[in-house]
């Protein structure tokens, strides 16, 4: 089941990298943002596959990793490539961190 997430994740990142060199439209920033959130993502859901989790804590991650993941990739898309009083970019941070804070949350509770 990893080995899908993984591909499908290659698979966008090249798909988004091909749409951002092909389109002129398409700034460098937020393509380079938005390969970013997805590779997080990717991430994410393959360290929850290779990790000791019951089933229902891997359902439940990886359907919630794939919502906040397609979200920032949204927010990516629209995101200013200025770095002050930039709250795209700080939504995008709190989103990593909420996903970060639960994936933490559920390890540790699985370990008691």
């Amino acid at each position: 089941m990893k080995n899908i997430f993984l591909f499908g994740g290659i698979i966008t990142i090249l798909m988004n990298s091909l749409a951002g060199i092909i389109l002129t439209s398409f700034p460098t920033y937020n393509w380079v943002l938005a390969d970013v959130s997805i590779l997080f993502s990717v991430g994410l859901i393959f360290v929850l596959y290779t990790r000791f989790l019951d089933n229902a804590f891997k359902i439940a991650f990886t359907f919630l990793f794939l919502i906040s993941g397609l979200f920032r990739y949204v927010l990516s898309l629209f995101a200013n490539s200025e770095i002050e009083n930039n709250w795209i970019l700080l939504m995008i941070g709190g989103l990593l961190f909420i996903e970060v804070f639960i994936f933490i949350f559920g390890v540790v509770l699985i370990k008691k």
